[in-house]
């Protein structure tokens, strides 16, 4: 493993011809990493204003935003900010994120958090918010999950305009997605540094970094610079809960889908970058469950085509699926199975995993985990955990109990524990939408009726 004393935001660019910005870090101004993002679209136009000032100052937050990529191959206590000046709210606001972005990381590496995210201005330059006019347009977030289909039908539904959007790279699941829904996708492009990939061979740490953040930063320039008020996602209520508890703090691995973090980012956006510019989930009272009803008896035509398993995913694609879009053995599949279970019938369902889930014995551990029978909840953009418990309620009646090892172990640890009343209580709180949001309410009158 290489070892570093500190971590250094070097500087970063437009090119307003050709729409990529680059951005630059490095440890001890030694060695350095240099990443691009790609904002052009030949599908799509750019506003005709663009102002240099009003792209700095995006673009230094994106710059901030992504070298947690990068800063988690060799934690430092120190962090010089060459690239900008941070006043001490900005310091809080980062602070605040990188905590409970790296907390997951630090727990599973043992590392120590004392000391660390300490940021020191390396330059005076400030470049401050300049408000501008924009068009009232959406952008929605495509995964080819079935929660962004959801929201992509609840605009469909009610005849709001909206234009699909995917970061990094796109794919089959993607691509099918939206020729289903007759669009085209706008796709910013992200070319990672190779020197990251280097440390990663040197067995510098390396662990899952929270994708929603740096999209969140990515989609805001993208809406400046294409005009689009609007920016639609799809994470659900269930995003608030948390894994696990250490250090003190509380451990979630969707803090960056979270209604907390939507939250800090809207006052950090109208404080900072713009006062139109809306970011916001639309599914955020749902719960899962809810969301599944709703994908089971609404978006039958999308069986064959989404997927939630991450191993489509991966950065490394000689680690991706590559005859199927789901693996049937990790901790996604097997909530996404657990809770769709009680909707589909058994010809659905296996129409979608090829296989009945509850059946495999693979994947028992999985299930029993997602029920923390284990205790530790899964680290996966998965449930509540009474969610899940009254999916598989839900579900026994599909099933024989002998034939399913996972739902004997649920009848015999769960079941026996509470009387129906329980249960119907569950229904009734998991189908309720909660009003606990920052949807503007020009749209939430729109999606209500």
């Amino acid at each position: 493993m290489r070892e570093f004393n500190s971590f250094y935001f070097e500087s970063f660019s437009f090119d307003k011809e050709t729409l990529k910005a680059r951005f630059v870090w490095s440890f001890d101004s030694d060695y350095f990493f240099e990443e691009e993002i790609d904002f052009f679209s030949d599908s799509f136009f750019i506003r005709d204003d663009l102002n240099d000032d009003i792209i700095n100052n995006f673009l230094f937050s994106l710059h901030i935003a992504l070298w947690i990529s990068y800063y988690k191959s060799f934690p430092t206590k120190n962090l010089y900010v060459k690239s900008w000046f941070l006043d001490d709210n900005q310091i809080n606001f980062w602070q605040k994120f990188y905590k409970n972005w790296l907390w997951e990381f630090l727990y599973t590496n043992d590392i120590k958090p004392q000391n660390l995210f300490n940021f020191i201005n390396d330059s005076d330059l400030i470049y401050k918010k300049i408000d501008f006019n924009i068009d009232e347009k959406s952008f929605i977030a495509l995964w080819g999950w079935k929660d962004s289909l959801v929201s992509i039908d609840l605009f469909r539904k009610n005849n709001l305009d909206y234009d699909l959007v995917v970061f990094w790279k796109t794919d089959s699941i993607k691509e099918n997605c939206a020729k289903l829904l007759w669009k085209d996708i706008y796709l910013i492009k992200r070319k990672i540094s190779q020197s990251l990939l280097e440390l990663n061979r040197l067995w510098n740490y390396n662990w899952h970094v929270p994708i929603t953040w740096i999209i969140a930063f990515c989609l805001l320039f993208a809406s400046y610079i294409y005009n689009y008020k609007y920016i639609v996602l799809s994470n659900e209520k269930s995003a608030n809960s948390w894994n696990t508890f250490w250090q003190w703090l509380e451990i979630n691995h969707q803090w960056s889908k979270s209604l907390e973090f939507e939250r800090d980012l809207r006052d950090y956006v109208e404080g900072y970058l713009s006062s139109d510019i809306k970011y916001f989930s639309i599914l955020r009272g749902w719960y899962e469950l809810k969301i599944s009803e709703y994908f089971s008896k609404n978006l039958k035509d999308f069986f064959w085509v989404f997927s939630s398993c991450n191993n489509n995913f991966k950065i490394d694609e000689t680690k991706r699926l590559k005859q199927t879009i789901w693996c049937n053995s990790c901790p996604k599949c097997a909530f996404v199975f657990t809770i769709l279970r009680p909707y589909l019938t058994q010809d659905e369902i296996i129409s979608i995993f090829w296989e009945d889930l509850f059946l495999k014995k693979d994947i028992q551990k999985t299930f029993l985990e997602l029920l923390w029978i284990d205790w530790i909840k899964p680290f996966e953009c998965v449930w509540e955990i009474e969610e899940v418990v009254l999916a598989f309620y839900k579900s026994l009646s599909f099933y024989e109990w002998k034939n399913s090892e996972v739902l004997e172990i649920f009848r015999k640890n769960i079941l026996t524990k509470y009387d129906s009343l329980y249960f119907q209580l569950l229904e009734k709180k998991f189908a309720t939408i909660s009003s606990d949001d920052i949807i503007p309410e020009n749209i939430k009158k729109l999606i209500k009726k």
